[in-house]
């Protein structure tokens, strides 16, 4: 017997035995109790049936998110969504501008004139600032890259993985940002992008900071 005669005869004995308790019942509450019970008897053996070619297997219903955390009591979240929110470009901004000590960046794309322009002002007030870029930077032809390499800056390429898909800040080893948001003019003013930055979580920091770290040493100099 094939897998869809497999289901087909399954469904047609559940049916049946659907048929038969509703006759039997006489109240609404035994009606319930048996629909219930064939639900809950239909959703078990489905879920037992091995998925069919090219169909994706259903879940676990049992199946838990690994190692699940709490954000860490005291730290918060800011949200940005454009076009229809909070500025994801003007967030970032606002952060660069108020980072003293150190700026980490991973991006895949950098060609947004505002951010570049607060990364280098952070640079020249003394910020020590590292920044991983996709290789795509290289050869495109509008690119920060350059811009922060001349001002100084030490730039790096991810040139490891296919795609060094990152979006990330870390600000002063206390606040983190990620999201869908690239830092380009076109995230910003033509997508539909979102970003999260979060503060004072000292566990989700050391995530990303120990991440960027380990991009860092893959790297190639720009």
């Amino acid at each position: 017997m094939n897998h869809r005669s497999k289901r087909a005869a399954l469904s047609a004995l559940l049916l049946a035995a659907c048929a038969t308790g509703l006759a039997q019942a006489r109240s609404t509450s035994a009606l319930d109790s048996i629909t219930d019970s064939i639900s809950s008897t239909f959703n078990e053996a489905m879920a037992k049936l091995p998925a069919t070619p090219g169909q994706v297997a259903r879940p676990d219903a049992s199946a838990r998110p690994v190692n699940p955390r709490p954000f860490a009591s005291g730290s918060g979240y800011t949200l940005c969504f454009v076009p229809d929110g909070v500025s994801c470009q003007d967030l970032l901004v606002n952060a660069i501008r108020g980072t003293r000590r150190r700026l980490l960046i991973q991006a895949y794309s950098f060609t947004s004139k505002p951010i570049a322009e607060a990364v280098a002002q952070a640079h020249k007030r003394g910020v020590e600032v590292r920044v991983i870029l996709d290789k795509s930077q290289v050869s495109e032809r509008y690119t920060s890259a350059t811009f922060l390499k001349h001002a100084g800056i030490p730039v790096v390429i991810d040139t490891k993985p296919a795609i060094a898909h990152n979006k990330v800040m870390v600000f002063d080893d206390q606040a983190v940002f990620t999201g869908s948001f690239n830092f380009t003019k076109s995230a910003e003013e033509r997508n539909a992008e979102n970003g999260m930055l979060i503060r004072g979580d000292a566990a989700v920091v050391k995530a990303y900071t120990d991440n960027w770290n380990a991009r860092y040493q893959q790297s190639s100099s720009y």
